[in-house]
C-alpha cells in the first residue's frame, strides 16, 4: 500500500509545489460579471475591465515596476502599447522586446532577469490556446515605470485599478498582463503569481480553472490506489 501511495503523493507535491512562494505580485482589475477579476487558481480574467493594477505580498513595497504585455504570437505584431495612469496621465510606452517571441522556458529568463516566481510558459499558454488555438507563444511588450509604491494585498479594493487597459490590447484574446518589481522590492526581482496574471478573455467567457481538473484526477488515482490496497489485504 505504501509503495503505491508514496509515488502518488510525490506527484501531487510536484504538481502544487510551483504554487507556493514567498513574495509575489497579484493582478487586480475593475471588471464586473461572473468570475471576472477573481483569481481562479489558473489566472485572473480581465473580462470587461477598463483599469488594472498590481498588489504585492507582503506589502506595501517600493521598487522598480516593470509591466509586460503578452500578445499571442499568431496575432499581428503591434507597434507598441501606450500605458496611462487611471487619471489619464501617461505612464509610459510598452515596446516589443524581441520579434522572435517567447515560446519556451520562463518569462524571467526571456526578459533577462532573475525573478521569483519566474513564470514558466506552461502556466499561461494552455489558457491562451483555449481562447486562441493557433498561438504557440507570445510577443512580449515591456515598459519600465521606475520607482513605484505597490500596495499590499489587504489594501486592494474591488476596483484595484491603477492603469488604463490599452484599448488596442483588450482585443488580443488570450493575451496577458504580468509585472515584475525589483531594485527596491527584493533581489531577485519579485514576479507575478502565475494565477495572478491578468488574462484577456473577453467580457463574458470564463476559463474553467485547470487546478480543479488536476485535483479530480489525483483524487481518482488515490481512490484507485486505496481500492487496490483493500483487494490485496482481502486476499
Amino acid at each position: 500500500m505504501r509503495k503505491v501511495l508514496i509515488p502518488i503523493l510525490g506527484v501531487l507535491g510536484l504538481a502544487f509545489a510551483g504554487a507556493a512562494w514567498g513574495d509575489a505580485m497579484h493582478g487586480q482589475c475593475n471588471g464586473t460579471g461572473n468570475g471576472t477579476c477573481s483569481d481562479n487558481g489558473t489566472n485572473t480574467p480581465l473580462g470587461n475591465s477598463t483599469t488594472f493594477g498590481f498588489t504585492i505580498s507582503p506589502g506595501p513595497q517600493t521598487g522598480d515596476l516593470i509591466i509586460d504585455f503578452l500578445v499571442p504570437n499568431n496575432d499581428p505584431i503591434p507597434a507598441s502599447f501606450t500605458l496611462d495612469f487611471a487619471n489619464n496621465v501617461m505612464a509610459g510606452t510598452a515596446t516589443l522586446l524581441n520579434p522572435n517571441g517567447w515560446v519556451s522556458g520562463s518569462l524571467a529568463k526571456y526578459v533577462g532577469i532573475n525573478a521569483s516566481p519566474n513564470n514558466p510558459i506552461g502556466a499561461f499558454l494552455p489558457s491562451t490556446q483555449a481562447l486562441d488555438p493557433g498561438a504557440t507563444g507570445f510577443f512580449v511588450f515591456q515598459v519600465d515605470l521606475g520607482k513605484q509604491t505597490i500596495r499590499g494585498n489587504s489594501g486592494a479594493g474591488a476596483a484595484g485599478g491603477t492603469f488604463l487597459v490599452p484599448s488596442d490590447f483588450s482585443s488580443d484574446l488570450g493575451g496577458y498582463i504580468l509585472a515584475f518589481c525589483g531594485n527596491g522590492c527584493k533581489s531577485p526581482f519579485v514576479g507575478t503569481a502565475n494565477s495572478g496574471g491578468l488574462l484577456v478573455n473577453g467580457s463574458t467567457l470564463i476559463i474553467t480553472p485547470e487546478p480543479a481538473s488536476l485535483t479530480m484526477l489525483f483524487a481518482g488515482l488515490l481512490g484507485f490506489a486505496l481500492l487496490k490496497g483493500r483487494r490485496v489485504f482481502s486476499v
